[in-house]
């Protein structure tokens, strides 16, 4: 702002720098006059530049109490049969309550350990109602930004889909403390926020295009209040999604901490290889607050536990009542059908699709009687018929579950375009059998690179059950393995 009080008194908003043409001095009275007006308003010019420290410091001891309501309105985006576009009303309302210590951080990363009172979700698509919480088992989890990713997973194993997007709200307590400048402002002070940031605090892959920044308003008390407000561009799995943001948080400078976020997001996404897209608004609204450190939160009780995040520990759990079987896959695996007959995953790698996965439960075969792998081999070849092309490897093994896999790798051609298959038949010692077959287009073979060995290894038969909620009788007909390569 510029002042032309006696002489132009220059003061930016940034810094404090006084600039006054000096005219000769003499010492008489109405000189005294004019200084005394001089002082006045350049100390009230200086009050108004006061600067604050907003600078987020982890708390040297104990940890957060944190409180979240998540809101969710809109239409989500539907393309079943590849050409027409269907959209169903979407609501949610969510709610979060953990306890949260910062267990590791470095200048690049940030490590927290929370322990969940309270996550579950009611969501209502269309006329379906669906219920989402936490397994009491899993309550301990490990959040952890690195860069611009930021990564949930719990150390006492691993957690569904349903409970990654649960737990894994916009807004996370993980990065609030990025959001504030490290050197002290004055009221009115604006900062922009990086990508890097944006990324991963709006749940992104990447940003083509961001225009956010903070405006710190007023102080209250020991109470910071500032804005934060822009659009962002950028991708989730290759998935064009805009965002317009708004919101507001509340830094305790006494404390350090941000004690109060709350966030509205408009957010468009586009539909992709194995997601529906949506049109929603996001009202977050996150509470903060110190407290002891829970027991369980302790050195002591973590002491043991894997807090180190590795490729294993971000595996998720896949139950399928139905289909009568569990597994874990890695994160690009997404699920399409999950239904009795047939289980279909999709492997969708930074926008792209690399590979199908359909796991069928096969009826059980007579005690004693399991398929060959040249029986399988056969069954196979006639399957695929002209679009067989020849055999690339065939083995038997046994997987981390104890259960026999055959395994048979096929090339071929479908619609003109090469193709690879994995087929794969697993089966118990005694009547149980299933069938799960990869397929990939064979430009992509390498990227695909061994992301069916997770899956395979870590196959186990459950109890099917039916629809209904009873157990599947088991059955003693003779198994259809046709069925098994299809």
């Amino acid at each position: 702002m510029v002042f032309d009080v006696l002489g132009s008194i220059l003061v930016s908003t940034r810094q404090q720098v006084v600039t006054r043409k000096r005219n000769s001095i003499s010492h008489n009275a109405s000189w005294i006059a004019a200084y005394s007006i001089c002082w006045t308003v350049f100390a009230g010019v200086v009050a108004a530049e006061e600067t604050y420290d907003l600078s987020v410091k982890q708390a040297t001891s104990g940890a957060n109490l944190v409180k979240a309501i998540v809101e969710v309105s809109g239409k989500l985006k539907l393309n079943a049969d590849g050409t027409k576009v269907s959209e169903l009303p979407l609501r949610v309302r969510g709610e979060l309550e953990y306890a949260e210590r910062t267990i590791e951080q470095t200048q690049f990363h940030r490590k927290n350990a929370r322990l969940y009172e309270t996550a579950r979700a009611t969501i209502q698509v269309g006329d379906t109602r669906l219920e989402s919480s936490l397994n009491e088992e899993r309550r301990l989890v490990l959040a952890q930004v690195k860069e611009s990713q930021h990564t949930l997973c719990s150390p006492q194993g691993p957690i569904t889909r349903d409970e990654l997007e649960l737990i894994d709200i916009q807004g996370s307590t993980t990065l609030s403390h990025l959001l504030t400048p490290a050197a002290p402002v004055p009221i009115g002070a604006e900062w922009p926020h990086e990508a890097d940031l944006l990324t991963a605090i709006l749940g992104l892959d990447a940003i083509a295009q961001a225009d956010v920044k903070s405006i710190f308003r007023k102080v209250e008390g020991d109470i910071a209040i500032i804005d934060m407000s822009g659009e962002v561009s950028g991708a989730v799995d290759g998935v064009s999604s805009d965002i317009v943001l708004k919101a507001k948080y509340n830094v305790d400078l006494k404390s350090h901490s941000i004690t109060w976020l709350a966030m509205s997001i408009h957010e468009d996404r586009a539909i992709g290889h194995a997601t529906p897209g949506f049109e929603v608004t996001a009202r977050i609204r996150v509470a903060t607050t110190a407290q002891e450190t829970p027991l369980d939160l302790t050195d002591d009780a973590l002491a043991g536990l894997p807090l180190e995040l590795s490729p294993g520990s971000t595996l998720l759990s896949l139950l399928s009542p139905t289909g009568g079987f569990q597994l874990l896959h890695a994160r690009e695996w997404q699920v399409m059908v999950d239904r009795a007959d047939v289980t279909i995953l999709r492997f969708v790698e930074q926008g792209d699709l690399i590979a199908q996965c359909n796991v069928s439960s096969l009826p059980d075969s007579m005690r004693g009687e399991r398929v060959s792998l040249e029986a399988f081999r056969a069954d196979i070849e006639k399957a695929l018929g002209k679009n067989f092309g020849q055999f690339v490897e065939a083995s038997q093994q046994t997987n981390d579950q104890g259960l026999r896999v055959l395994r048979v790798v096929v090339s071929g051609v479908a619609s003109e375009l090469p193709i690879q298959w994995i087929y794969y038949h697993i089966s118990t010692d005694d009547v149980r059998q299933a069938a799960l077959v990869f397929t990939m287009d064979g430009k992509v073979v390498e990227k695909f690179a061994g992301a069916d060995e997770a899956l395979v290894n870590s196959f186990e038969f459950a109890q099917r059950v039916l629809p209904g909620g009873d157990p599947t009788p088991a059955s003693i007909e003779k198994p259809d393995v046709d069925r098994s390569v299809r």
